[in-house]
């Protein structure tokens, strides 16, 4: 009797530990809700790198835009402006010229380890269509 108690126990403990790792798992994996962006304007390239390093009073984010050896910037938020609120937001982008300046952007990292950024994915969106003309080119769902 004590053996088979210990086989359910056991096996209990197994099944505990198999289900928080599926649910970490599956929280890395889905990378939030702005993981992976992908934006298209008619601006030209350099005219995406000349909206970009002009500030204007209007920005809804105080914000820098590095660029980093690879081609890609890294931008950064640091306020947002029409409430005030300090965010720490960091995203790689990625300018791809052609017909359409494709603007791609990618979720690294919020200030104290969050893995979501802490605005809605729509002040985004907003602030791009602000600075670069650019509409959200929306992916469509696997079936």
């Amino acid at each position: 009797m004590p053996a088979l108690l210990s086989l359910v126990c056991i096996l209990a403990a197994a099944a505990l530990i198999w289900r928080l790792a599926r649910r970490t798992a599956g929280r890395k994996g889905a990378g939030g809700q702005a993981a992976w962006l992908e934006y298209r304007t008619p601006l030209a390239f350099d005219e995406c790198l000349d909206a970009l390093a002009s500030r204007q009073e209007q920005d809804e984010f105080d914000y820098t835009c590095a660029r980093q050896p690879d081609g890609s910037f890294l931008l950064h938020f640091t306020l947002h402006r029409p409430t005030g609120q300090p965010v720490d937001t960091l995203y790689a982008l990625r300018l791809d010229a052609g017909k359409q300046t494709v603007v791609t952007v990618h979720f690294l990292r919020e200030a104290f380890g969050y893995r979501q950024p802490v605005f809605p994915q729509e002040l985004l969106d907003a602030f791009l269509a602000q600075k670069l003309n650019a509409e959200p080119r929306r992916r469509e769902k696997a079936g």
